[in-house]
């Protein structure tokens, strides 16, 4: 237990409010996303009108998501009032890493996501307004393309955000170093 306790009393405590706010708005986004994609996806022509109602859900919150991430990535790049614990040990590159894959399987999901839909023609219908394509029409086999990239893509990042917050409660209930509590409210 020793080992886990040398970590300086000069580091900072918790990120800031504002890293804090979009970090679980962004996780509490990914999981219902991936939990109303995959029931939509599996109900494909059966319940139509419940299928179509998670895809209008679905899309919404994704352009909302969307909009958290470029927030959250123009956060993280201008560096706000972010706290930048330090990278020292090979845990701390491992989770550094870790980082950086969610946010690019997330900006992966989100473009997927759009350009599965923009290939068939239509637009993006987030919360009743239309997001048109910037591309002019596709070609044919580009929406089982993108739709097949969207669907896998977001296993990719559903198994990746379980490791990673397997890994939070492990700091909480195991190490017990309080890396856990940078990131609560």
């Amino acid at each position: 237990m020793a080992a886990y306790s040398s970590i300086p009393s000069s580091r900072p405590t918790r990120y800031s409010w504002e890293t804090r706010w979009l970090h679980w708005v962004t996780a509490v986004l990914v999981v219902e996303q991936f939990a109303v994609g995959q029931l939509a996806w599996h109900l494909m022509d059966r319940a139509a009108p419940l299928r179509a109602f998670l895809v209008v859900t679905h899309t919404s919150l994704g352009v909302l998501l969307a909009a958290v991430f470029v927030t959250r990535m123009t956060w993280a790049m201008t560096g706000g009032r972010a706290i930048r614990f330090p990278v020292v040990t090979f845990q701390d590159r491992v989770a550094r890493s870790v980082h950086r894959l969610l946010y690019l399987l997330l900006g992966g999901e989100i473009v997927f996501g759009y350009m599965a839909r923009w290939s068939t023609g239509r637009p993006v219908i987030a919360f009743g307004v239309p997001i048109n394509s910037p591309f002019p029409e596709l070609l044919g086999g580009t929406h089982s393309f993108f739709s097949s990239l969207h669907h896998w893509n977001a296993w990719l990042l559903f198994g990746l955000a379980c490791f990673h917050a397997g890994t939070g409660f492990h700091h909480l209930l195991v190490r017990r170093d309080r890396v856990f509590q940078r990131m609560l409210p």
